[in-house]
C-alpha cells in the first residue's frame, strides 16, 4: 500500500517549510535513466538555464551555443572516418562524443566558427587542414541532425549573424548529455510514483572536460544487477541485496574491480581477489593507479585536474563503462563524470585496450557482501544507519565533497573564473550539515523493508517569498524528518531545484527553481529517477 502525507513545519524565523511523505513496498521499484524525447526542448530549456545565469552575471544580451551529443555514443571512426582523433595534447579519442565536444571548443576558442543567421561555417585557415576535416564533419553531423542551437534570453533560438568574438567558451558553450523533464517520464512511462535521485553535472565546472556534458549523471548505478557507472568518490548509496532487501551504506573505487576489454581484472591492492593490484590516487608511483577528480585532495589540499607527468605510463579515460581516450606520459585530465585507469610500461599486456571502435569495461563487486547487488543509486551524504543519525560535521569532508573555493579555501561563487580551484562533484554545494535549508529529497527504508521517500521543496536563491515558499531543510533537518517517518538507513538524493516528487501521474511537491521570478515555477530537467511501477 502507498501512503501519502504533506505536512508543514515552521522555523524560528518566520519561515516555513513544506513535508511530502511517502511510503511505499519495494517491489516493482527501480531506478531509471531517461531523455527527453523532443530534442528541440532540451536544447531551448539548457539555453534559458544558461541564459538566466548569465543574467545574474550582469550580462544583458545573453547567448549561448548549446548542442545535443549523440544520445548513443560511438567510436570516432564510425561517426567521422578519416578524421583525426588525436588532440593538442596528445590524447587519442575514442569517443564520437569526444570528438564533437573538443572540435566545438577549439573552433570558438580559435576564433573560427560562425553563424550567419541559417547556417554554421567554419573560417579554418588553409594552413590547418586537420581542423579544415574535423570541423566539416562535426558541423556536417550537428546541422544535419539539428543538434546545434544558438540561444538567447528565454532560452529562445537565434537566427541572428553571429561570429562569437569574446565568447565565454568555458561558461556558455553547453554540451548537453542525456536528461529531461520528469513530468515527461511520467506521463509517457505511467509510474505510480517518480521522484528525482543521482547527482549530475548541472553548472561549468561540473563539464569542464570534453568527455563531459551537461545533464549527465554521476557515480555509482546499478540496475538489474549490471555495474553501469562505478563509485567514483566514496560517498552514501542506497542498494538492494541479493535478498531483495534495501540498505544504505559508503561506497567507493576500493569496493570495485575493473574488467579490461580483453578479460584482464584490476582489482584494488590488498585484496584476495586474482588480477592486477590497483592503488587509488596513490601520492607515488604504482604499477596499476586509478585516478579520480579527488586525487590530491589527500597530498595538497585541493584535487587536480590531471594525472601526474610519468614518461611511458599508458593512461585511458573511462566515463561510465566507455573508454573514450588513451594517452601516453601521463598529464591526462580527468573528468568530473569519469576516472582514468594508469599503467606502468608493459602493464597491461599488450593489446589488452585496442584503438578500434570504443571500447568498454566491466565493473564488479570486490567486497563479498556486495556481490550480487541487483539496484544501486549513489548520492549523499548518508543521512540515518542502524536507526541512528550518521551525520556529523565532517560527513560532506569524509564523502569527498569538495565545491569549487576562492581565496582561503572559501566556498567560491562559481563566477569567480579560470583562477579559482575547480572542485569536485558537486562543485557548488554548501559544506555544512546544520545551517544551510535548500530543496531536499531523502530515501530511506524502514524496520519492515519499507521504503520511504521524504521531499522538501525550497526555492531558488534571491527569488524566496516569505509568505508563500517552502523554505526547504538542512541535512539534518532531512535526516531528522526521515528518522520520524520511521526510517532506520537514508541517504540524501539530488536537492536543490531538482527536488520534485510524482504520486500518480501528478506532482505532489511544488518546484524550487523560479529563474529570477519571485512566484514563477519552472521544473528541473534531470536524468535520473526512482519510480514505482
Amino acid at each position: 500500500m502507498i501512503h501519502l502525507t504533506h505536512a508543514r513545519r515552521f522555523w524560528d524565523n518566520d519561515t516555513f517549510s513544506d513535508v511530502a511523505f511517502l511510503r511505499f513496498p519495494p517491489a516493482g521499484f527501480a531506478f531509471a535513466e531517461f531523455d527527453q524525447q523532443d530534442r528541440a526542448v532540451k536544447l531551448a530549456e539548457v539555453a534559458h538555464l544558461r541564459a538566466v545565469k548569465a543574467q545574474t552575471r550582469g550580462v544583458n544580451d545573453p547567448r549561448s551555443v548549446a548542442f545535443a551529443r549523440l544520445e548513443q555514443d560511438r567510436g570516432v571512426e564510425q561517426v567521422f572516418p578519416g578524421v583525426d582523433p588525436h588532440t593538442g595534447r596528445g590524447e587519442r579519442l575514442y569517443s564520437a562524443n569526444s570528438l564533437l565536444t573538443y572540435t566545438l571548443r577549439m573552433l570558438l576558442a580559435r576564433g573560427w566558427l560562425h553563424f550567419d543567421g541559417a547556417d554554421w561555417q567554419a573560417a579554418v585557415p588553409d594552413d590547418e587542414p586537420v581542423w579544415r576535416d574535423r570541423a566539416r564533419a562535426v558541423l556536417a553531423l550537428l546541422a544535419h541532425e539539428d543538434r546545434l542551437y544558438l540561444g538567447g534570453a528565454l532560452g529562445r533560438r537565434l537566427s541572428t549573424p553571429t561570429d562569437f568574438e569574446g565568447f565565454d567558451v568555458q561558461r556558455d558553450l553547453l554540451p548537453v548529455g542525456r536528461l529531461g523533464f520528469v513530468r515527461e517520464f511520467v506521463w509517457r512511462e505511467r509510474p505510480r510514483i517518480a521522484f528525482n535521485a543521482a547527482f549530475f553535472l548541472l553548472e561549468h565546472d561540473d563539464f569542464d572536460s570534453h568527455h563531459s556534458a551537461l545533464g549527465e549523471a554521476y557515480n555509482l548505478y546499478v540496475r538489474d544487477g549490471v555495474i553501469l557507472r562505478p563509485p567514483l568518490h566514496r560517498r552514501a548509496a542506497f542498494y538492494q541485496t541479493p535478498d531483495g532487501c534495501w540498505q544504505a551504506g559508503h561506497i567507493s573505487m576500493l569496493a570495485m574491480t575493473v574488467q579490461l576489454p580483453n578479460g584482464a581484472l584490476l582489482a584494488p591492492e590488498g585484496s584476495e581477489l586474482p588480477g592486477l593490484p590497483f592503488r587509488l590516487n596513490p601520492d607515488g608511483d604504482a604499477r596499476v593507479a586509478v585516478y579520480t577528480r579527488t586525487l590530491g585532495l589527500a597530498s595538497y589540499g585541493r584535487p587536480q585536474r590531471r594525472t601526474p607527468a610519468a614518461p611511458g605510463r599508458a593512461e585511458y579515460t573511462v566515463v561510465d563503462t566507455r573508454i573514450v581516450s588513451r594517452k601516453v606520459g601521463g598529464e591526462l585530465e580527468i573528468p568530473q563524470n569519469g576516472l582514468v585507469l594508469s599503467f606502468s610500461p608493459g602493464v597491461p599486456p599488450h593489446g589488452a585496450i585496442s584503438d578500434g571502435g570504443l571500447p568498454r569495461v566491466q565493473y564488479g563487486f570486490a567486497q563479498e557482501v556486495l556481490r550480487g547487488v541487483q539496484q544501486a543509486i549513489q548520492a549523499g551524504p548518508l543521512l540515518l544507519k542502524g536507526g541512528q543519525i550518521a551525520l556529523t560535521a565532517d560527513s560532506l569532508a569524509d564523502e569527498e565533497f569538495w565545491p569549487t573555493r576562492g581565496e582561503q579555501g572559501r566556498t567560491a561563487p562559481l563566477e569567480q573564473g579560470e583562477n579559482t580551484p575547480v572542485g569536485v562533484v558537486p562543485t557548488d554545494y554548501p559544506m555544512d550539515t546544520d545551517r544551510t535549508r535548500a530543496g531536499r529529497i531523502g530515501l530511506g527504508v524502514d524496520a519492515e523493508g519499507q521504503l520511504l521517500v521524504v521531499a522538501v521543496p525550497g526555492t531558488e536563491r534571491g527569488a524566496h517569498r516569505l509568505e508563500s515558499d517552502s523554505a526547504g531543510a538542512t541535512l539534518l533537518e532531512l535526516a531528522e524528518l526521515l528518522a520520524e517517518a520511521g526510517a532506520v538507513d537514508a541517504i540524501n538524493l539530488d536537492g536543490g531545484g531538482s527536488t520534485q516528487l510524482f504520486y500518480r501521474g501528478g506532482l505532489a511537491t511544488t518546484p524550487g527553481n523560479r529563474y529570477r521570478l519571485p512566484g514563477v515555477q519552472f521544473e528541473r530537467m534531470v536524468p535520473t529517477a526512482g519510480a514505482l511501477w
